[in-house]
């Protein structure tokens, strides 16, 4: 019988619970898992647990060893690279669907973030010492996280190359662009961060925030409180050189 008591931190408000019939149905349309049949499936997450977080609570330390692999079911997960001093930045923002941090989990070295809850959040977590072992034996499993990793990795080299190549302005307009499915036409979007968190996430500081999002309104873009409206997507898009981008 496995203990989850290194897995509620102080002031935790929700024990963790075993995974449901109805988990095991939404975790089919998870990428990392909607391949493998249901037999594998139901394998895979024997030992998986749910917990959920209140906004704010910490999930894990950065250094802490990585003893589960995790997976957004609800709400919103930051993840926050910490300095010798102390200070902090947001890194990534994970949401339903997103497995997260697998790096740590595949080479079981400590975990270089910290993630906390940014809205009440349930998370499914996969014991990592079971799930390297399923990879071993588990071929569709495997290329399945392989895929995920490699997916992740050229996610963080667009993010890379955004901040070293893009402006201020063009970084702005990229998170906007990546709040909505559509690429053309006109769209009404709503801030689902706060303005630091979004300073932050594009690399910013809090008090340029609100001049970038001056300077974007020759590009169409209005904001008002945590309503943004933009006037023409590929027009927003062509500022950023988006299109010019290997996706």
């Amino acid at each position: 019988m496995q203990t989850f008591s290194h897995l509620v931190h102080d002031g935790a408000a929700y024990p963790p619970r075993a995974i449901h019939t109805d988990d095991l149905s939404w975790m089919r349309q998870v990428p990392l898992l909607t391949q493998l049949p249901a037999n594998l499936l139901g394998a895979v997450l024997a030992e998986a647990m749910v917990i959920r977080y209140d906004v704010g609570e910490t999930l894990f330390h950065q250094g802490e060893a990585p003893h589960y692999l995790h997976v957004v079911m609800d709400g919103q997960v930051c993840l926050y690279g910490v300095g010798s001093d102390g200070n902090e930045t947001v890194m990534e923002i994970m949401k339903c669907g997103d497995v997260f941090i697998a790096a740590a989990v595949l080479t079981n070295l400590p975990y270089l973030m910290e993630a906390r809850a940014l809205s009440q959040s349930r998370v499914m977590l996969l014991p990592a010492e079971r799930l390297r072992r399923d990879l071993r034996s588990i071929p569709d499993l495997a290329l399945a996280m392989l895929t995920s990793v490699s997916s992740h990795y050229r996610m963080l080299v667009r993010e890379v190359k955004a901040l070293k190549l893009k402006s201020t302005n063009q970084r702005l307009a990229l998170y906007l662009l990546s709040l909505t499915p559509k690429r053309e036409g006109t769209a009404i979007l709503w801030l689902p961060h706060s303005k630091g968190v979004i300073s932050a996430r594009i690399g910013i500081r809090p008090e340029t925030l609100s001049r970038a999002f001056a300077a974007l309104q020759q590009y169409g873009v209005q904001m008002s409180g945590t309503r943004v409206s933009v006037a023409d997507l590929g027009v927003l898009a062509d500022f950023c050189r988006q299109n010019e981008d290997v996706l």
